[in-house]
């Protein structure tokens, strides 16, 4: 498990975003000292519940919307981020990537798809700084791949490594980019110090 590779989970509190049916939370829970797992839809927190207990694993899993600002920093404090398929579904997607910061220690995972520069032609206001991005049209609830809004914002790569410099996680590695049927995706590995990679 790569996750585990790069921040050696045995001693790690991890929480998950995004959780889904839970297939990466009973990985997760083989390597880490403790599981948070949360996701926005309740059907997918009792799927995960569900899944980890055939598995024998035991997860602290619930119900959270990590588009909620400020953040409920004693819900989701962890040593560590597993945060994959989510970010693209967020409808603002920069204060949420400059809140991680206030509760996550040690580093993070994030798996996502990303603008182009030559796509990402909107641009929208946090804090006075204004962020370009391309909008993407969601299904809402009643799509289990969809984000919970009518549309999500993809950051170009650049500002999304930015904002998670800002945030606290100055050591960015991208490992790999790569074309897929919906647009450009990254995944990357942010961490408050050096990672031994």
């Amino acid at each position: 498990m790569l996750l585990h590779e790069r921040f050696a989970l045995e001693d790690k509190h991890v929480i998950e975003f995004g959780c889904f049916e839970g297939v990466h939370t009973i990985g997760l829970s083989k390597f880490s000292a403790k599981v948070t797992a949360v996701d926005g839809r309740i059907e997918n927190v009792v799927k995960t519940i569900v899944r980890a207990a055939l598995y024998d694993c035991h997860p602290t899993v619930f119900k959270y919307d990590v588009e909620e600002v400020p953040v409920d920093g004693d819900l989701l404090g962890a040593d560590v981020l597993h945060h994959v398929g989510v970010l693209y579904h967020l409808a603002d997607p920069v204060r949420h990537l400059l809140e991680i910061g206030k509760y996550i220690r040690v580093g993070l995972m994030l798996d996502t798809h990303y603008a182009t520069d030559g796509d990402a032609r909107l641009s929208y206001e946090v804090n006075g700084r204004s962020y370009p991005y391309q909008s993407y049209r969601e299904l809402g609830r009643r799509d289990v791949f969809s984000g919970l809004k009518t549309h999500s914002k993809w950051l170009p790569l650049p500002v999304i490594v930015g904002l998670l410099r800002e945030t606290g996680f100055p050591q960015i590695d991208v490992v790999e980019t790569r074309e897929e049927r919906n647009g450009p995706r990254v995944l990357l590995f942010a961490s408050r110090g050096v990672t031994g990679s």
